[in-house]
């Protein structure tokens, strides 16, 4: 009796442990991006599974990133964007991604001139963005990669990060219920920050 109890005790723990740490991923703790970037800096994003991850040139005001949301699905959109006017989606720069009907994934750009983000219609920023790709890994993640050329003057920035359903092949309207953790993703990012930083490869 001694003896399978134990085992069943250990086996707990370590299923346990296996569980906990699952749930308790930080940036800091990823290492395998499909494009083979190594980012220096990260920062765990409070609410909706997401994470952001950068490396910033302080010469050319350009700053590459990789946008990363776990447990999502192919029948969700994902957005992130600098908000250099104010805070929220009004006056947001987006970059969004999603895995169209045909099993592709599109990314593109989006402004936010007002609160119809459902639509989420592509158009210019109001900075250069390059290198714009989307992946969806794993079942389960999904990842934007960008390049931005930013002003000088933009290092610290309101970020604003959103995910939802889709309508065939476009974004549909996220949650806005009070309770919704789309109402609460909001915050800043620090480029110049090295605090926050990622492990090398």
């Amino acid at each position: 009796m001694g003896k399978p109890l134990t085992t069943l005790l250990l086996f707990s723990c370590v299923l346990f442990s296996l569980c906990a740490s699952s749930f308790a991923q930080t940036c800091r703790s990823y290492t395998g991006f499909s494009n083979n970037n190594v980012y220096s800096s990260c920062q765990d994003l409070p609410v909706l599974n997401s994470y952001l991850h950068w490396n910033y040139d302080q010469s050319t005001s350009k700053v590459d990133i990789a946008y990363r949301v776990t447990r999502t699905s192919s029948s969700r959109w994902i957005s992130w964007a600098l908000n250099p006017t104010g805070q929220g989606m009004v006056g947001a720069q987006a970059l969004v991604a999603f895995q169209n009907t045909s099993g592709v994934m599109r990314a593109y750009t989006s402004p936010v001139p007002n609160y119809q983000i459902s639509t989420l219609t592509e158009g210019s920023l109001s900075f250069a963005v390059s290198n714009l790709s989307a992946t969806f890994e794993n079942g389960n993640e999904m990842f934007i990669f960008a390049t931005l050329t930013l002003n000088s003057s933009m290092t610290t920035v309101n970020q604003v990060w959103q995910e939802g359903p889709l309508n065939g092949n476009a974004p549909s309207s996220h949650d806005t219920t009070s309770s919704s953790n789309n109402l609460r993703s909001t915050g800043t990012v620090n480029f110049l920050d090295v605090t926050a930083t990622a492990p090398s490869s």
